[in-house]
């Protein structure tokens, strides 16, 4: 369990860290990051109710969102990028199930 927090909090942290970073790409890059943290969030309540079967899912998960921060970092550089990054993720994350 401890492990899985682990692997949660730094999907979680990572996805921060990109959403600081900041077109139709942006809209792409923040729902790919609102999905890492849609299905962090599932993985979290699964592991809340005893599946301990999540370990694997939630280590491909913080693969995933590593890979995710390199392709992004740096990409959105410019003040107006970012704030439109915000604004898509901010919008793609409503629509978390």
């Amino acid at each position: 369990m401890k492990k899985l927090q682990t692997i949660i909090g730094a999907v979680l942290f990572t996805s921060i860290l990109i959403t600081s970073c900041g077109g139709s790409s942006i809209e792409s890059d923040a729902k790919k990051l609102a999905d890492i943290q849609c299905k962090a969030k599932d993985l979290i309540q699964k592991a809340q109710a005893g599946d301990q079967s999540v370990m694997e899912e939630s280590s491909k998960l913080g693969i995933e969102a590593g890979n995710l921060a390199k392709e992004i970092e740096g990409k959105y550089t410019s003040e107006s990028d970012r704030k439109s990054f915000d604004e898509a993720y901010i919008k793609a994350q409503g629509n978390c199930k």
